[in-house]
């Protein structure tokens, strides 16, 4: 359903179906919203947030057998450069305004946000759930995450002064999802809005369940509208030729 210009990325059927009521979005997803919006920060000219694939988090936990992460620190850094390099239009812009970095996580079926606030000197969780068993359930999997991200960090921003002794953990405590599948969706708003601070935009009707579907209607279609999606003249053919053979056998009943 979705094929990257590049060859990248691709999306199949099974996860653009996910998008639909009654569903729970799948990682493919969430990556691909968060290259829409690198990619709208590159037309900006400047990077001032850059959003991450689910993989990078999921990459900071422990091996069951081992107890070490599933991927070294080097390792880690070697993925993240890829990530950011291998895109053309990411290319010859600099990454040291960036002051949110989004690590969108799913922990047993549930998505939350970790965001790496560099301005407010925070950690901040995202959770639509508010897991009163944060400290349990996400502490340690979160500071893994953040750790990644702080000495991967330093690499870019050498002649950047960050002081990441002084930051402090931050929950989110006003948002909660009317439902128990719709986080991954709670997750792609936090990556259009979330700009450190509530607005309006994070809060208002946030657990009507008909504006989630809506929204969820639009996300699969700007997923097979797409600039960058190779499969999106194809699918536009088909659904041309459906509509019309549906209209003609109408047509057909019609003169019955």
């Amino acid at each position: 359903m979705f094929k990257r210009k590049d060859g990248t990325f691709m999306m199949k059927r099974e996860s653009v179906q996910s998008i639909d009521i009654g569903c729970e979005i799948t990682s493919d997803v969430i990556g691909w919203y968060g290259d829409v919006m690198n990619r709208n920060e590159a037309k900006k000219g400047k990077f001032t947030r850059w959003f991450f694939d689910t993989s990078l988090a999921g990459d900071c936990q422990l091996d069951i057998d081992s107890g070490n992460p599933v991927l070294s620190p080097d390792d880690y850094y070697n993925k993240v450069d890829l990530d950011i390099t291998n895109k053309e239009w990411a290319k010859n812009l600099s990454f040291t305004e960036c002051n949110l970095w989004f690590f969108p996580y799913c922990n047993n079926k549930h998505y939350i946000m970790i965001c790496v606030n560099i301005k407010a000197e925070r950690f901040e969780v995202l959770d639509s759930l508010r897991h009163k068993d944060f400290e349990k359930t996400y502490k340690s999997m979160a500071e893994r995450v953040v750790q990644y991200a702080i000495n991967y960090m330093k690499t870019q921003f050498a002649d950047k002064t960050v002081r990441w002794e002084r930051f402090s953990w931050f929950k989110l405590e006003k948002v909660t999802q009317p439902d128990q599948i719709s986080c991954g969706m709670y997750v792609i708003r936090w990556m259009r809005h979330w700009e450190g601070k509530y607005n309006s935009a994070l809060t208002k009707d946030w657990k009507r369940i008909d504006l989630i579907n809506e929204e969820r209607e639009c996300l699969m279609l700007d997923i097979i509208l797409d600039e960058e999606n190779l499969e999106r003249e194809r699918i536009m053919k088909e659904a041309t030729k459906y509509c019309n053979m549906k209209n003609k056998k109408k047509e057909l009943k019609g003169r019955k």
